[in-house]
């Protein structure tokens, strides 16, 4: 397994490379794995009993029929604060990466190595990444539970749920097991969403910071794109519940493209992650069945943007220093 992830890692990423061993030198300084059991476990904590109190305070004894429909909506809005805060900590730290390199006089002789500024970038870029693992963990295991409640669910009525959820889809689906590759293709996406946005934003800082020497100006368009990001899951979570809640047919073209918008942008795909909520939305919005198939390649777009950001900042590098 170790041959294979090496084999398949680029050489800035693989554990010899020696930027990134000099990128992670402070995470094997004696009581580093404490420190990171200790953010595991304050996290876990916090959205747990995040969790716990939402649905003692918001979810009557009506809506605990079941079981994952129950987890999900007790975990949306923690999950989501937690995402928002690991967004937020990535384009922070990734905006500060190389104004510290500078400010120890270290970043010039990082650039004049033989793998150039851009695997320096890089290194850095897989730094940030390494700092913020325990809520990525996390993260991750919260869509792990929410993916193995889809399947879960999937069992429902003799296997034909998902088939069910097709024939109530606006338009139906066609006939076919097209209703199971949609909702494969969703379960996909949902995991896939959290680490490609928050390595985005981590290489979006990293950006601003080559771009930026004002630390002043870096601040204030870090702040901008956080408010913007605030902003727009607040409104959206919003937006979103009073479609849920109003008359279908009220219902149009715009709240697909807002309801797209959100999971891919505001909440990373979570609203898809619960079968009755992913067949409220095929149900009620026209062709919502295709926003799975948009936010495949959002994710796609996500990557292409996360790699030409790094080439950029590497190419700003070699040229302004």
């Amino acid at each position: 397994m170790i041959k294979l992830r090496n084999w398949l890692a680029p050489d800035w990423a693989r554990p010899g490379h020696p930027l990134l061993q000099y990128e992670l030198t402070g995470f094997r300084q004696p009581g580093a794995r404490r420190g990171f059991l200790m953010q595991l476990l304050i996290l876990s904590v916090l959205l747990g009993g995040g969790g716990a109190l939402y649905a003692a305070f918001n979810i009557g004894p009506a809506s605990a029929t079941n079981l994952s429909g129950l987890i999900w909506r007790s975990l949306y809005y923690p999950a989501l604060a937690l995402q928002l805060l690991t967004m937020i900590m990535a384009l922070a730290l990734g905006a500060a990466a190389v104004g510290a390199e500078r400010s120890r006089k270290t970043w010039d002789h990082l650039r004049a190595t033989e793998f150039g500024a851009g695997l320096a970038l890089r290194a850095r870029w897989a730094g940030v990444l390494y700092r913020l693992r325990a809520p990525l963990i996390l993260i991750l295991l919260t869509r792990f539970i929410f993916i193995a409640g889809m399947l879960f669910d999937l069992t429902a009525f003799g296997g034909y749920y998902p088939e069910m959820l097709g024939a109530l889809a606006t338009p139906p689906l066609p006939a076919g097991r097209l209703d199971l590759l949609l909702v494969a293709l969703t379960a996909t996406v949902v995991l896939l969403l959290p680490p490609a946005s928050i390595a985005t934003a981590a290489a979006f800082g990293i950006l601003v910071s080559v771009a930026i020497k004002e630390r002043i100006y870096a601040l204030v368009i870090q702040l901008l794109v956080i408010s913007a990001q605030l902003l727009f899951a607040a409104a959206g979570a919003l937006a979103i519940t009073q479609t849920l809640q109003s008359d279908v047919s009220t219902v149009s073209n715009w709240h697909s493209a807002l309801f797209f918008a959100y999971a891919g942008i505001g909440d990373w795909g979570m609203l898809l992650a619960q079968l009755g909520s992913l067949g409220e939305i095929w149900a009620r919005l026209p062709f919502g069945w295709t926003i799975s198939l948009g936010l495949m390649l959002l994710l796609l777009g996500l990557g292409l943007a996360a790699d030409g950001m790094m080439w950029l900042a590497a190419r700003l590098s070699e040229s302004r220093g």
